[in-house]
């Protein structure tokens, strides 16, 4: 037992005299972490509205209907309307205070009464470029919508209207009569491509009750945490040949200890080492976040385990190749593709549905998951048990294969 806490002691020394390393395997996931949380920050709000200002020179029926079809109905949720004069609308346009100004000329009702031609003037800000398309792309659905308006009920219009001078005067009863007459015949013409039948679904679901939804600043605190343990424990695993490069290991071998003795020390090394970075970066994520202390020793104690399989894990990869280069080479290559899957850069719930079932099969997917129950309170004491049972029997397994393979690379 002095040899396997001799050894421990040994490595623990080795690894505090390179202090850059110990940053460097916290650090970079810590960067990361902040970089996609900077990058998706704003995902969850919604997005900026164009803003735009109408100025109704015209100032009859056509042009007030103009200005409630841009601040009404669907057109409401995706662009902001504000009605102002000319003067005031160019002033604020100079400013930069508005995405689009959208003048009205004189004249504009009888000129769409008597589909002659007229001009719409649209002032776009340069600063912006998308959120003026979208006022144009609006604009241009509305002169098109008044287009083919007047292909159906233009005719009986323009008729009524040829011999008036002002298209405000009054109508006779019969004018509207055989108005809305010939309009009916027309809407009833076109019905079955204005009005295609309506289908009626009707479903019944039993609502179960939805769980609390979780800030996704949150969720992205396993992930980080995890690929911090990938890295700790790749890092880690290479040690062996180090310690093969400087005859630690053949001196260590011509001693009265077994082999299990020196392994199960660098084992416990590993853990020391893995449970300090689990605990600082759950610390800082849990304070950061306001998340219950109380929660962080089982989290912490958690994740050491975690890391403590994929040390083994990586380990023996790292036994079974040829050289140290060959090791890293081949831990890199299953560490990248485990963070990708397994919820270290994008949580399960933004990912597609094959992607997020193959990464929570994972082994640091399932066990993400594990600490996601046990940080938000969604998981009982008998399936945490289960999970512990699993990775110690894994650690057991993993720990006589490696013990195994260390007697032959010595």
């Amino acid at each position: 037992m002095n040899f396997v806490f001799n050894a421990a002691v040994k490595d623990l020394r080795r690894h505090l005299r390179d202090p850059l390393g110990l940053v460097i395997w916290l650090g970079m996931p810590l960067m990361i972490g902040g970089l996609l949380s900077l990058l998706f920050s704003g995902v969850e709000k919604a997005p900026p509205r164009p803003h735009l200002l109408v100025a109704d020179e015209d100032g009859g029926l056509i042009g007030d209907l103009l200005v409630r079809a841009f601040a009404a109905g669907t057109a409401k949720t995706f662009l902001e309307v504000e009605e102002a004069n000319t003067r005031e609308g160019r002033e604020r346009m100079g400013r930069g205070e508005a995405s689009a100004l959208l003048i009205v000329p004189p004249g504009f009702r009888s000129a769409v009464l008597r589909d002659r031609p007229t001009r719409l003037v649209l002032v776009t800000n340069p600063a912006q470029r998308i959120l003026p398309g979208i006022v144009q792309e609006a604009l241009e659905m509305v002169v098109e919508s008044i287009f083919y308006l007047h292909r159906l009920a233009g005719p009986e219009v323009h008729e009524l209207l040829a011999d008036r001078a002002d298209a405000a005067q009054q109508l006779t009863q019969e004018d509207i009569s055989r108005i809305s007459q010939s309009i009916n015949e027309t809407m009833q013409g076109a019905r079955k491509y204005l009005f295609p039948p309506v289908i009626e679904l009707g479903s019944s679901l039993d609502q179960a009750p939805t769980a609390e939804q979780v800030n996704p600043a949150k969720l992205r605190l396993p992930g980080i945490l995890f690929m911090a343990l990938l890295f700790m424990a790749g890092n880690l695993s290479g040690d062996v040949w180090r310690e093969r490069d400087l005859g630690t290991l053949r001196r260590a071998a011509c001693t009265p200890a077994s082999t299990s003795a020196l392994l199960a020390g660098k084992l416990l090394a590993a853990a020391v080492v893995i449970f300090g970075g689990a605990l600082v970066v759950l610390s800082a994520g849990m304070l950061y976040l306001k998340l219950p202390l109380a929660k962080l020793p089982l989290s912490a104690l958690w994740s050491a385990m975690a890391g403590v399989t994929f040390f083994l894990l990586f380990l023996n990869i790292q036994l079974y190749a040829t050289n140290q280069r060959a090791g890293t080479v081949l831990t890199n290559c299953i560490v990248i593709p485990l963070m990708f899957l397994g919820g270290s850069f994008v949580p399960f719930d933004s990912m597609p549905a094959w992607m997020a079932a193959i990464g929570r099969k994972t082994p640091n997917g399932w066990a993400l998951q594990q600490l996601e129950d046990i940080l938000f309170d969604s998981t009982g004491a008998g399936s945490l048990a289960t999970a512990i049972t699993i990775v110690l029997a894994s650690c057991v397994i993993l720990f006589l294969i490696s013990e195994r393979r260390l007697r032959r690379l010595i």
